[in-house]
């Protein structure tokens, strides 16, 4: 998420939402399709109670208001996020100051108001010559993150994980580690833990594995703690790979020693990290 000031609009998310919701209106899509298409991707991504879907719903909440009357639904879910101190506390956790949290919670205040205040008029649609045509977009596949999936290469297993899945330059994708060593049976979860990893690097709806050729391991939750620092933390040569979009031809590669390090060791590092934090 990036945000550049305490401001309700100064944040990627928000604005990235507003915009499509406008964009959407004017070519003359229904507001609950457009609504109803960005929750189905948001919730697809993202946990219920997730801090990133407060803009989600703040940007929807304001298009909607533009738009002729923000619903009821909408303003409740808002109002609940704001009085009940929710997007303090993510903002806390992504450790704003003291001085930034009080005018967070003052520009919050005054967006609920502005909104439980009617426009007085629509804004008018303009649409473009060429009638909305709704286009099915590719969705990930449905998983969680820390999952782990084997498959079969040359009658042995090799073994992946997806500790993440989010918005990344520009598209929807799932961040992806893999096991080094093959297998002639599959291990346990508690194995894998001692086992070299390195990062593939970030899988899109269209190049994700064909999830026909995926066997579900298990769910490791630690493995989410991958996703929460930069790869080149833990060896600088894994810098290129933050920036790789991963295609599935890579799941067949073998890959050197040298670009891996043991799972274990990675969870260590982060234990680091956060004592010093």
């Amino acid at each position: 998420m990036g945000c550049w000031g305490m401001g309700i609009a100064q944040n990627d998310e928000y604005c990235e939402i507003y915009e499509r919701f406008m964009e959407e209106y004017d070519q003359g899509k229904p507001i609950e399709d457009i609504k109803a298409d960005i929750f189905e991707e948001y919730f697809d991504l993202f946990d219920e109670d997730d801090g990133v879907l407060h803009d989600v719903y703040f940007a929807i909440g304001k298009a909607e208001w533009m738009c002729g009357g923000i619903s009821d639904k909408i303003f409740e879910t808002i109002s609940d996020i704001i009085n009940s101190g929710k997007n303090i506390a993510f903002y806390k956790d992504l450790e704003a100051t003291e001085h930034d949290l009080k005018l967070r919670q003052k520009n919050l205040e005054r967006f609920l108001s502005s909104l439980s205040v009617s426009r007085g008029k629509v804004k008018k649609r303009k649409i473009p010559t060429e009638k909305y045509v709704k286009v099915e977009k590719q969705k990930l596949p449905s998983f969680s993150c820390g999952d782990i999936f084997a498959y079969k290469v040359d009658e042995k297993y090799r073994l992946i994980c997806f500790v993440s899945r989010g918005k990344f330059f520009n598209t929807y994708a799932a961040y992806c580690y893999a096991w080094v060593k093959q297998y002639e049976q599959l291990p346990t979860i508690d194995d894998l833990v001692n086992e070299h990893i390195l990062p593939l690097g970030y899988f899109t709806a269209e190049t994700f594995p064909n999830m026909e050729r995926l066997k579900f391991v298990g769910n490791n939750s630690d493995l989410k703690k991958l996703d929460m620092v930069f790869p080149s933390i833990f060896t600088e040569k894994w810098k290129s790979a933050t920036s790789a979009i991963a295609k599935e031809e890579h799941l067949t590669e073998d890959y050197p020693l040298d670009l891996c390090l043991k799972c274990s060791d990675c969870f260590k590092k982060i234990e680091e990290l956060n004592n010093i934090k």
